[in-house]
């Protein structure tokens, strides 16, 4: 009975740690979504965002999607509806998005298929080597806060420039 008890009691442990793990991912990737929706706000794609019938954000990662459909309910980019689509990561499918947004858990993927010439496509990551990849914007933590570098130059070559507005907030990297 002790033996029942202990393993219960372990069991509720690990599976409590779990589920504060799995609620810190959702809020971080929630908070990371938001990011993204103010990224599109104050970017600047050099076609007219007018002409299509939707804003896409992609991501391969099913568990970005889900908390990002939570985040961005019903918005907006530019009169447009905000669409979340979860995407396999080939040259077709990253195309059709306006937003990518790479995970840690995705980047392996993301680094098989590149260098990829994207056009139009704004690439956001969140893995140390993200911009040295080809990406256009990275996440990282700083004193438990999330903020982001830009690469301006990278943006500008994919057809797409940044508010100042953001890039204030940015750490700016060349490369």
């Amino acid at each position: 009975m002790i033996k029942l008890r202990s393993l219960i009691h372990s069991s509720l442990i690990t599976l409590t740690l779990f589920s504060a793990s799995v609620c810190a991912v959702e809020k971080e990737y929630m908070l990371k979504a938001g990011f993204l929706y103010n990224f599109a706000r104050f970017g600047h794609w050099d076609y007219h965002l007018e002409s299509l019938n939707e804003f896409i954000i992609c991501s391969p990662d099913k568990y970005f999607i889900d908390a990002a459909n939570n985040a961005l309910k019903s918005r907006t980019i530019k009169n447009l509806p905000l669409y979340n689509k979860l995407i396999t990561l080939d040259k077709v499918t990253t195309s059709a998005c306006n937003m990518l947004f790479i995970t840690s858990d995705t980047f392996i993927e993301w680094q098989n298929i590149t260098p990829l010439e994207l056009k139009n496509v704004m690439l956001i990551g969140e893995t140390d080597t993200f911009i040295e990849n080809g990406g256009h914007i990275r996440f990282f933590l700083s004193s438990g806060k999330i903020r982001f570098e830009i690469a301006p130059k990278q943006l500008k070559d994919a057809g797409i420039t940044m508010s100042s507005k953001v890039l204030r907030l940015a750490r700016v990297v060349d490369r």
